[in-house]
């Protein structure tokens, strides 16, 4: 790789370290980061499926109450290295790869957790004094050492000759990778599901079933077809909501809420 791309790869490793704690850009999930590890080294078509990939099996990851998931950010960005990077596995090894990278990241998020503790007190003990900037810094420094969780692991990696990297996965027995595509493949299907389970609505239905008959029937590009579907979400939107903005004015506001929102809290 060149100098560009390391640095490309080190500054996407630590934003998307930093984002899976702030969850703020969701730059973390797969389908956006493992894009820009592609992007990043030249390869990002295989970066784009790789983190679709990712994306369906990590859809059902959350934390819950004290709860920590495992980690979705450190993944992304090491398998997509490993992909699209100068090692070039296959977007099988990559995944298989993905699930104990995993569980490496949860433990490194536990652990820096109760680390920054102390910060947490003397950002709180900030608050309370007024010191707005010097709590302000605390949260950055913070913020700063979940960057390098995955930006740390990821430097080592790259580190690592691409030939050692093969002569390791030469080693793996090929009925234990094909087992974790097998199964890989069937946690994706559940992800799908979980997602069209999401997407039950009477008026999101028709625009699913009318892709699925284009994508089938037609011979247009899936990336093509996905610019295509983004273009016609856009501008449905706007028109609903320029629709209800007109019949909320006309009704002096007494419902807010459109069908589709309503729905949504029926689920």
């Amino acid at each position: 790789m060149n100098v560009v791309s390391i640095i490309l790869i080190i500054l996407v490793a630590f934003v998307v370290g930093m984002d899976g704690i702030l969850d703020e850009w969701q730059v973390y999930q797969p389908i956006i980061s493992c894009t820009l590890v592609g992007a990043a080294v030249g390869n990002l078509s295989a970066g784009i499926i790789l983190g679709a990939t990712l994306q369906m099996i990590t859809i059902g990851w959350i934390n819950i109450g004290a709860s920590v998931a495992p980690d979705i950010a450190l993944p992304s960005v090491i398998s997509a290295l490993l992909v699209c990077g100068p090692a070039a596995l296959s977007i099988k090894h990559g995944i298989a790869l993905a699930i104990p990278i995993a569980v490496i990241g949860q433990l490194l998020n536990v652990w820096i957790r109760k680390s920054i503790v102390r910060l947490v007190h003397d950002a709180d003990k900030a608050a309370q004094a007024g010191e707005i900037s010097r709590m302000g810094r605390i949260h950055l420094l913070s913020l700063g050492i979940q960057g390098l969780r995955v930006l740390i692991p990821t430097i080592l990696v790259m580190m690592v000759p691409p030939q050692l990297i093969h002569q390791w996965m030469q080693q793996v027995p090929t009925i234990i990778t094909n087992g974790i595509a097998v199964s890989i493949g069937m946690v994706a299907a559940v992800g799908f599901a979980n997602l069209i389970n999401m997407m039950v609505s009477k008026t999101l239905w028709i625009w699913f079933i009318v892709g699925f008959l284009i994508a089938i029937f037609t011979k247009i590009d899936i990336f093509i077809l996905a610019v295509f579907g983004i273009v016609i979400a856009f501008s449905f939107v706007w028109i609903q909501n320029k629709h209800h903005g007109s019949s909320d004015s006309s009704s002096n506001g007494n419902d807010d809420l459109d069908d589709f929102d309503k729905e949504l809290d029926d689920l």
